[in-house]
């Protein structure tokens, strides 16, 4: 987890606790003629990449580009209207290559990276999604430094980041953009929009959407809806600020670029959810519109956020993901809503994994914490859409907190070698478990803390293709 603008973070990644330097951005210390740093915008086509950023006042600037940090490439560019706006489109790129960059604007100077989209052949896929920053950089410097400590450890999934709305507190003044979204003070937030592109829907905060689009000018169809293709994902951008009742030219727009699409894993990203989990109420006509188009083009995951939690509901196999923890205040989600299976009151991101014919979706939690996980895949049967694979899983320690001992269960759906392991906050192992091989049942394991002293501890159950935590704190 990053904390602060310094150089050097803290990152917890399945209890083990590394330090590493950040390579990934690097500014000026302090922004001189910067009032927007440089963020990625992917336009939908594979071998390109736009970058932007916006100045104080009227100066040239230059940007310059390689497979490497000699930044062999360059180009000077000027503003494009009279808020000091800038812009620079990179083509004529390899696909799935990384790219370095650097901006010279001013008397800053500011550096990124990005990889370029896949091949259109592509069938493995790695993306991050989460929404609702609204007017609280500060948590969202927590969140996004996250999805930095996954981005450190598995390289490849530096790809896109897919966003539910609701950047900011007031979408139609100039300075909570400034102050909220795009600010100096939030340097992790800023790391990660000069590492991966944000591709967001519409929130009800973006208002009139006026300067949302100018600040996130992607080839809409008409805004704020459009799609594109990334590897061997489809994505679909919903506006349910217009009308997308059935007949509507939304809604027909909708249907055809579904049913156009021949990719195998395809995503609806909207801002209001039509399942969640209370607070706000259940979008009734993503259930009567959206929800039929899923089951009949083979929608895997529908993405929205509005009410501030992470919750998740599994409608005829269409999985609904409310991501709204991105850091305005925590609302307490119902578990027991309509068609809910999972809840989290945290602020935290989702990861997304696609290898071949599997899809494994992740959301952790700021601590680092796995707050819901699982696996989807095509059924291959029309109508029938995706099924969900059963793995093997770790509940929470009862009771928790704990005085001396606690008990863990652990479901195992799936025949094979178990590993069940306690860990202290410096990554050092101090119980196993279990260590064997578990035919498929219900276990219970008890840990005797014995000597070891007050704190929290982390429990970690690794069976092939699954790893899962829970934390567990002793109070006596």
């Amino acid at each position: 987890m990053r904390f602060g603008g310094s150089s050097v973070r803290t990152c917890m990644m399945a209890v083990v606790v590394l330090l590493t330097a950040s390579v990934l951005y690097a500014g000026t210390d302090e922004w001189t003629d910067t009032r927007k740093a440089p963020y990625l915008l992917f336009n939908g086509n594979a071998g390109e990449m736009e970058v932007h950023w916006q100045l104080t006042s009227k100066k040239a600037c230059t940007i310059k580009w390689s497979q490497d940090t000699t930044y062999s490439d360059s180009a000077s560019t000027t503003e494009y209207n009279n808020s000091h706006q800038h812009k620079y489109t990179i083509k004529e790129l390899e696909t799935g290559k990384k790219y370095y960059f650097k901006v010279i604007a001013g008397s800053d100077t500011h550096t990124g990276s990005f990889y370029t989209a896949p091949a259109a052949s592509a069938t493995s896929l790695s993306f991050y999604a989460y929404g609702d920053t609204r007017n609280y950089p500060e948590t969202q410097n927590a969140v996004a430094g996250g999805v930095l400590d996954y981005i450190d450890t598995n390289p490849a999934s530096q790809t896109i980041l897919i966003m539910t709305g609701d950047l900011v507190g007031d979408g139609e003044k100039e300075g909570d953009w400034d102050d909220q979204f795009f600010t100096e003070d939030a340097p992790n937030v800023n790391e990660l929009r000069a590492t991966i592109p944000f591709l967001s829907s519409r929130g009800n905060h973006e208002g009139n959407s006026s300067l949302f689009q100018k600040y996130f000018p992607y080839p809409y169809e008409t805004p704020c809806y459009w799609s594109f293709d990334y590897g061997p994902a489809h994505f679909t951008y919903i506006d349910q600020y217009k009308s997308y009742s059935s007949g509507s030219t939304q809604y027909n727009w909708i249907k055809n670029d579904l049913k156009n699409s021949n990719k195998t894993w395809k995503f609806i990203i909207l801002h209001e959810p039509g399942w969640s989990a209370g607070g706000h109420s259940n979008e009734k006509p993503v259930q009567d519109y959206i929800q039929p188009l899923c089951k009949d083009y083979g929608v895997a995951i529908v993405f929205g956020g509005h009410n501030h939690y992470y919750a998740r509901a599994e409608v005829d196999g269409v999985q609904h993901i409310t991501t709204g923890g991105g850091g305005a205040p925590l609302y307490s989600p119902d578990p027991n809503a309509d068609k809910i299976v999972a809840t989290a009151k945290k602020n935290h991101f989702c990861k997304i994994d696609i290898a071949n014919n599997t899809l494994h979706f992740e959301a952790y939690a700021t601590d680092a914490s796995l707050i819901d996980s699982f696996t989807v895949y095509p059924t291959g049967i029309e109508g029938q859409g995706f099924a969900r694979l059963m793995h093997n899983e770790l509940h929470q320690n009862t009771p928790n907190p704990f005085n001396g001992y606690t008990t863990i269960d652990v479901s195992v759906h799936n025949a094979g070698h178990v590993s069940l392991k306690v860990y202290d906050m410096a990554g050092r192992e101090v119980a196993t478990l279990a260590d064997a091989f578990m035919a498929p049942g219900e276990y219970e394991f008890v840990w005797e803390a014995g000597n070891h002293p007050d704190g929290v501890y982390y429990c970690r159950l690794s069976t092939p293709g699954v790893v899962d935590v829970r934390k567990m704190v002793l109070l006596r």
